[in-house]
């Protein structure tokens, strides 16, 4: 979607900042220090700062900010850290028509910009590009109240983010010693070890479900359910690779119960897309709407956030957002479609 200058003049700039997502107050306060800079280069001055100061913080202040710029006002609003702060901002614009998203990656954890390509983090951080970029309408997954860009996964995948996040706790008051690179060193080391720790968890590795995918039934003994709008996510996975964030369509993988010996065997390859390679262990479907049900509490994630639920329902939103795409960025393919 392209615009006349004048037309980014006029809008409204929010920028929601995750403080957590930066090792030091110095580099958040350089990072606003750029953003400020560039916005006066570009001769742009309605904008402001919100640093958010627990979960779903942001919520309430995009609502405001929307509130105070009327419906006839262009909004953007930048979610500055990773995916957690980018899920709070998402499922505050949802729903606003004049509302649109970008994302500043600059969390441990940044696997929504992925789909645009590997590496491409720093043109994301183009503070000049972003508050000028085009939009591109993108799908979101509706999963009970709330509403995620990238995946959805029950099971195994989840618990182990709930784990890593347990041991990530641990040593979050040390981390402001190292640098970025050993802080996602660290980072990433948490998720092989609850990785490893949830494969030998019985209890989760064969919980029985009963799930039916656009009608159809697929009830049984799962290790993971992996539902999703996009194809990135753990740091440097891509278990549904052909996943498009902007096709009307889920991507969905179900993977069988085995033992922890398989799960770890097969998994290897599924997390990195190889899942045609295990077609006994792994049915690929796409839909547009998903429902997983247990007796026993399931384990729910959401754009790395973690929820407790015995029944949800996973659909499709087309073109729910509009998310801007510095440099006219686009969605890139990283597998064909096969079934």
């Amino acid at each position: 979607m392209n615009r006349a200058v004048n037309d980014f003049l006029n809008m409204r700039h929010l920028f929601i900042i995750n403080p957590v997502s930066f090792g030091r107050r110095t580099d958040m306060d350089a990072v606003m220090l750029d953003i400020e800079n560039c916005f006066a280069e570009l001769g742009m001055w309605d904008y402001a700062f919100f640093v958010s100061r627990f979960p779903r913080d942001a919520i309430g202040e995009i609502r405001r900010f929307a509130g105070e710029a009327g419906e006839k006002k262009t909004i953007r609003i930048y979610a500055v850290g990773g995916d957690g702060i980018l899920f709070d901002c998402l499922n505050g614009v949802i729903g606003l028509e004049n509302a649109e998203l970008a994302a500043i990656p600059y969390g441990n954890s940044n696997d929504f910009v992925r789909a645009f390509g590997e590496g491409k983090e720093a043109l994301f951080r183009d503070i000049k590009k972003q508050a000028v970029s085009p939009v591109i309408p993108t799908d979101v997954i509706f999963c009970g109240n709330n509403y995620a860009l990238n995946t959805c996964t029950i099971g195994m995948e989840a618990y182990a983010v709930h784990k890593a996040a347990e041991l990530h706790a641990l040593y979050t008051p040390y981390l402001t010693k190292f640098s970025l690179p050993i802080r996602k060193a660290l980072y990433d080391f948490t998720f092989f070890w609850a990785g490893v720790i949830s494969a030998f968890t019985p209890s989760i590795i064969k919980q029985k479900y009963t799930i039916t995918i656009d009608g159809e039934e697929f009830s049984g003994n799962y290790t993971t359910i992996n539902i999703a709008n996009g194809p990135c996510y753990g740091g440097d996975k891509k278990a549904a690779i052909a996943a498009m964030p902007d096709d009307g369509l889920l991507d969905v993988l179900l993977f069988n119960s085995t033992n922890s010996l398989n799960v770890i065997r097969v998994g290897t390859g599924y997390l990195y897309g190889k899942y045609r390679k295990f077609p006994s262990y792994i049915t690929y479907k796409r839909a547009v709407e998903v429902t997983v049900r247990s007796e026993e509490p399931l384990v729910l994630q959401l754009d790395g956030e973690i929820f407790l639920d015995t029944n949800i329902t996973a659909k499709i939103i087309p073109q729910a957002v509009k998310i801007a795409t510095p440099g006219g960025s686009v969605y890139e393919r990283m597998a064909v479609f096969h079934e």
